[in-house]
């Protein structure tokens, strides 16, 4: 078995040379995307949330750490169920989000705020956790370090959710990177590395499949276009040409609107203490 930690780091590397690639923390900090997320999660776009949250079924009272929290996806019902929560949320605009989705879901509770990207967070110095929860934020550049540093935190239980393919609205990426940018983009991480990662470690996690369920919905083709040449850094006429090119071939008409097929599968990798 090739070293789960070692595989994943490269990649990570590899994205980060390309001057043209954009870190989840720097597309979050640009309000036009950060509102966009927003939408889909209070119109109910996001289907999968409801898998997610019979998942991590914890009384209330519980004390969670919501690594990578976003506009309070997980953290804001949680929440409302009575538990103590915690982010770690380097995005201003994120939390300022997860505060207005927490006002319209009519929820009072307290949700502290660690404004930090995991891999500069001191253990020390934010405690221990019954739960350690992590949504779709594993783009870290040491996958051993952030795994061992949840384990440290958790007191109960750690649970992360991470790609298991590329969905549909996720593969433009691999498939135009390079097109647009002239050089090859880097392979993707999938929840394989962060499996075996574990298991490299000596923490033997359960794991479960689920559909994405994660609709990505456009009332037209332009709206689709600005998103995606945002993140893929698509600036010139032609990048921009190209990326309306595929998205006129890749979107299906649906109920009114413009989708990308729903064929994503994610995991559900989760370990007791």
């Amino acid at each position: 078995m090739n070293d789960a930690n070692i595989e994943w780091n490269e990649r990570y590397l590899t994205q980060q040379k390309n001057t043209d690639y954009q870190s989840s923390a720097e597309l979050f900090s640009i309000q036009e995307n950060v509102d966009r997320m927003t939408r889909s999660l209070i119109e109910g776009s996001m289907n999968r949330v409801h898998d997610q949250l019979d998942a991590l079924d914890f009384i209330s009272g519980s004390t969670v750490l919501d690594i990578g929290a976003g506009p309070g996806t997980l953290a804001v019902p949680l929440a409302g169920k009575g538990c103590k929560v915690t982010v770690v949320e380097p995005s201003t605009l994120m939390t300022v989000s997860m505060e207005k989705y927490k006002t319209l879901k009519g929820i009072d509770a307290k949700i502290s705020v660690i404004p930090q990207v995991w891999e500069t967070v001191n253990p020390e110095e934010i405690g221990e956790y019954d739960y350690v929860i992590s949504s779709f934020a594993m783009a870290v550049p040491d996958l051993r370090d952030a795994l061992l540093k949840m384990d440290r935190v958790a007191k109960k239980q750690v649970h992360i959710f991470w790609f298991l393919n590329a969905p549909s609205w996720s593969a433009i990426q691999t498939d135009l990177w390079g097109k647009l940018h002239k050089g090859e983009s880097a392979e993707k991480s999938y929840a394989n590395l962060i499996w075996n990662a574990l298991y490299q470690e000596g923490i033997y996690a359960n794991l479960a499949v689920y559909p994405m369920k994660d609709a990505r919905r456009y009332a037209d083709i332009p709206e689709a276009v600005c998103e995606f040449t945002n993140r893929l850094s698509a600036k010139q006429k032609w990048q921009i040409d190209l990326v309306e090119e595929y998205l006129r071939d890749n979107l299906v008409w649906q109920d009114g609107q413009f989708v990308f097929p729903d064929n994503g599968m994610y995991a559900h990798i989760w370990w007791c203490k």
